[in-house]
């Protein structure tokens, strides 16, 4: 059965143009919330902004709220925005609407010592097309600088460096706070990362909150059923997706996409997208 999807010219305009981001679609299946992992005990908020385009003069950041739940062994990492549209989306789609909330650009969710100790998953959505990359987690090999210091949302700071994943990272760690966690991939430093930068300032991590939980509730997977997937193969997947999205889409023939404007009129899709991965 082919599924037809429409979108609007100035939805695509600003999910094209505003970062790393996909076309956003969604299935009632991105709706539920998971499986139950582990219990939360902490919720790290930062903001994150990043650079998609680097050949733009000057360089923007679009940003992005992102959360770092913490539990007794698991770590999970996603977007707020995307989360509270996820939220949204299953109320409205209980009421039978046919247009949706797009607040989270940042798709992908980075679970850490899951499926088991050691671990990562990194779920991931292309389009209708759900995937995970389950690989050995792999920490920094962090240069400390012992003379480095700041202050971060109240907490003493210092600063640690280290070439990782393809980027120059600095990380200021808090050892007040004995979580030896961080944003995305970055972790393993005596302390909580409250802020990280790759050296061409593509990639900022800041944080802007830190709570514990109010009561116990689950982390939740969002990874169930989901395509697995290695590495290379994953990227081989983003260069197809990021040189022409709609293309992608349709590739397999059971995805029609239209595309219209304001006034509902057809238009061309549009082709490539600036693609600037985190990791490289």
């Amino acid at each position: 059965m082919r599924r037809i999807i429409s979108i609007s010219l100035l939805a695509v305009s600003a999910m094209l143009g505003s970062a790393q981001t996909n076309i956003n679609v969604f299935t009632p299946e991105d709706l539920q919330p998971g499986k139950p992992c582990d219990t939360l005990r902490y919720v790290i908020t930062y903001d994150m902004a990043y650079v998609e385009d680097t050949l733009q003069v000057p360089m923007k950041a679009a940003h992005e709220t992102m959360l770092l739940e913490t539990g007794r062994k698991v770590t999970a990492f996603y977007s707020y925005d995307a989360f509270r549209s996820d939220s949204i989306n299953a109320e409205l789609l209980s009421r039978g609407a046919t247009q949706y909330s797009v607040l989270g650009r940042i798709p992908w969710r980075l679970y850490a010592n899951y499926p088991e100790t050691g671990c990562s998953s990194f779920t991931e959505k292309l389009g209708l097309d759900r995937f995970v990359c389950v690989e050995s987690v792999e920490k920094p090999q962090w240069q400390l600088c012992p003379d480095s210091s700041a202050t971060i949302i109240g907490y003493p700071c210092r600063l640690a460096t280290a070439s990782y994943k393809g980027r120059l990272w600095s990380a200021w760690y808090a050892e007040d706070i004995p979580l030896y966690h961080g944003p995305w991939k970055l972790c393993g430093l005596p302390g909580l990362i409250l802020r990280a930068y790759d050296s061409q300032r593509h990639y900022v991590f800041e944080a802007i909150g830190i709570k514990t939980a109010d009561e116990p509730r689950p982390i939740y997977y969002k990874g169930e059923g989901y395509e697995k997937v290695n590495r290379k193969d994953l990227n081989g997947l983003y260069r197809r997706y990021y040189s022409d999205p709609v293309g992608y889409m349709t590739a397999g023939g059971k995805v029609t996409v239209k595309m219209q404007d304001r006034s509902g009129k057809s238009v061309a899709p549009p082709k490539g997208v600036p693609y600037n991965p985190i990791e490289r």
